[in-house]
């Protein structure tokens, strides 16, 4: 019934426990409202003490339980819901604020105490979500009569929490479900031990009997495959489109892919050319060559001051949104290097905070991404009150946007100890990570909806990748370069030249390196769909589709060798390159096999979407502001309490079926 998004998606779950008592429930809160007496202004002051977090756990549960014992007495159907929402949203209160403190605090203490108290949230979330009273309520709000008392928002919110719940088998009898619960415990098991092996040298065993479990836990759901049930509630909504779009890209793109290989192959030698351009080797000269063609000094144009410059630049130029940095309050501070924004828009309304960590340092266990530490709704202040809960009638998001600059030990320090953000240089894929991410932050300032569970980013990812792959595009733009890409020391603007030969560079291989990203996705569906594994492939000139049968898992035995043979024979009719095992190996190496399994389609897909948005509305003026407001008030406005293919298809005036046949 209560949601969260894997810590690693870096998109948090909901909101904030900003001063919930501590043993008690969150009956007041502490604000810092200095700039409005009308508006209450979100602070950190869970960082008070080291304890606090981990005190407030029994009062938060008191509330949860006070909220979920008032849904047998609620009136309407809209009680009941919001009496659900309000119980996700307090629970999160602790949760989202505990996971960012055990990602970034630099304080072992505080780690270790936001961890415990993560562990006991989250097991009483469990507890709730296994509860078969809860799943009747939403059974009984998905009604057809209920539905024609809640809204879009709140039906589409219902929706979401039966489907989550019915994964965890809360529908079926109790035996069943003890298996279900059993297979789901040991699913997240492996899929976090996948992540901590790939240090080892074969961590494709605990790969195999992940894959396999998933697989087995779906077809005791009453699904074909796991990607099956992942698939339900994303954008492309099956494997049967899923595997049409990667058909579609790979006829797009294939041609100028080989013309492209056949660059590379130049550089790789006689002998070698004899056996075709191998993956291996691919890596390897494409890596060199655009090393070598970087232009020169680039990179003294992109400090982490310049940085931070060109993301409020972009807030107010294309999006009227102001930035204004404020000191952190001293039981706010939990790293000297880190900075805190109040945003507000153009009518200078407050809309949210975000706060920068900009540095790498040992202690992060997140070096680089975006933590929504709460998202922005409107809490539902009258069933909340019923129970004695004070919650403001607005909830305004809290974001962390964390970058990894001097990663590499050029941490150049000012007198007083402080990093010197004027002088610490970013790699060109650091600054495009860094817009990547706060594409997702500003999503989460403007997502601020009624029902806290689809606020901000909470949406599939071939839907919320759009965004942040948006704001990499206007990393290619003179025009908006030009405003704060300055060389360090003499403040001389980024040229033109400069900028068109770093795009240049970026564009090397793209035609390659999608590619390599539609094999990627490829092994993802295919390990992750109906046993006998099938890959599927474009088959002639007229956008026909082939299809290439490869057996069940257990028929490639049980080596890693075996597995890479596997993952050769998905990718052979698709890739351009020879596959070789030393490739297939790296291949099922990322990470995203584990955190966003049948999904990593969905990054292809969304940079689709994005760079369709880039070129209709944004490419010969990244700086129009009427475009950014258009972009806000038909989309990101909406969070993910929306139908993502209506509205942007309205949005871009754009038909999505056919996305692989735009220019």
């Amino acid at each position: 019934m209560m949601r969260r998004v894997s810590p690693a998606a870096l998109s948090g779950a909901s909101a904030l426990s900003f001063g919930i008592p501590r043993r008690t429930t969150i009956t007041q809160q502490r604000w810092n409202s200095k700039s409005s007496p009308s508006i209450e202004i979100p602070t950190l002051s869970f960082l008070s003490d080291k304890n606090c977090l981990l005190e407030t756990v029994d009062g938060t549960v008191e509330a949860c339980e006070a909220l979920l014992n008032a849904i047998p007495k609620a009136k309407s159907f809209r009680e009941k819901h919001d009496l659900l929402d309000s119980t996700s949203n307090v629970l999160c209160l602790l949760l989202d604020p505990c996971e960012f403190v055990r990602q970034m605090h630099p304080d072992e203490a505080y780690k270790r105490n936001a961890t415990h108290a993560f562990q006991r949230g989250h097991e009483y979330m469990c507890e709730v979500n296994a509860r078969r009273s809860l799943y009747d309520v939403l059974v009984e709000l998905a009604s057809p009569q209920a539905r024609k008392e809640l809204s879009d928002e709140e039906n589409k919110n219902v929706a979401q929490l039966k489907r989550d719940m019915e994964g965890n088998g809360i529908h079926l009898p109790d035996a069943e479900r003890k298996v279900i619960t059993e297979m789901n415990v040991e699913k997240e098991e492996l899929a976090m031990r996948f992540l901590m092996d790939q240090e080892s040298r074969n961590p494709f065993g605990t790969l195999r009997n992940l894959i396999q479990c998933r697989y087995d836990l779906a077809r005791k759901l009453g699904f074909e495959s796991y990607a099956e049930q992942q698939l339900r509630g994303t954008m492309l909504e099956n494997q049967q489109k899923v595997w049409h779009f990667l058909c579609g890209v790979t006829h797009k793109y294939r041609a100028a892919a080989e013309r492209e290989a056949q660059l590379v192959m130049k550089y790789q030698g006689e002998v070698r050319n004899r056996s075709g351009l191998t993956d291996d080797n691919r890596a390897k000269i494409c890596t060199s060559l655009r090393r070598d063609a970087e232009p020169e000094k680039a990179i003294e144009y992109f400090s982490v001051a310049n940085c931070v410059r060109g993301i409020q630049c972009l807030c107010s130029e294309v999006f009227g949104v102001k930035l204004e940095q404020v000191p952190f309050a001293k039981d706010e501070l939990f790293h000297r290097d880190a900075k805190k924004f109040l945003v507000y828009d153009e009518e200078k309304q407050f809309l949210g905070v975000i706060v920068l960590d900009m540095f790498a340092r040992p202690t992060k266990l997140c070096q680089a991404g975006h933590l929504t530490v709460q998202l922005g709704c409107r809490p539902h202040t009258k069933v909340l009150k019923q129970v004695g809960l004070d919650l403001p009638e607005r909830q305004y998001p809290v974001v962390v946007l964390t970058c990894n600059a001097g990663s590499d030990g050029a941490l150049q320090q000012r007198p007083d100890g402080s990093m010197d953000d004027e002088m610490i240089l970013m790699k060109p894929h650091e600054v495009v990570t860094c817009f990547h991410e706060f594409g997702h932050a500003l999503h989460t300032i403007f997502g601020q909806t009624k029902v806290q569970n689809l606020a901000g980013t909470r949406g599939s990812i071939d839907f919320v990748e759009t965004f942040s792959q948006l704001f990499e595009q206007f990393l290619t733009s003179h025009d908006f370069l030009k405003l704060w890409a300055h060389r360090i020391n003499t403040r001389e603007p980024i040229s033109f030249d400069m900028v068109m030969k770093r795009n240049e560079v970026a564009n090397m291989f793209y035609h390659l390196d999608t590619m390599d990203q539609v094999c990627l996705a490829a092994v993802d569906q295919t390990l992750h769909g109906p046993q006998p594994l099938a890959v599927y492939f474009p088959h002639g000139d007229k956008g026909h589709v082939g299809k290439r049968t490869l057996g069940d898992m257990k028929e490639y035995g049980r080596g890693m060798f075996n597995l890479a043979k596997l993952v050769m024979e998905i990718t052979a009719p698709i890739t351009v390159l020879t596959p070789t095992e030393g490739g297939a190996l790296r291949t099922l190496s990322f990470e995203h096999l584990s955190t966003y399994p049948a999904g990593y389609y969905g990054y292809l897909y969304s940079l689709e979407v994005a760079r369709r948005i880039w070129k209709k509305k944004f490419e010969h003026d990244p700086l129009n502001r009427a475009a950014g407001r258009e972009l806000v008030d038909k989309v990101l406005r909406h969070g993910a309490a929306c139908h993502p293919v209506e509205l942007l298809s309205q949005y871009l005036g754009d038909d999505l079926d056919e996305i692989d046949v735009w220019g």
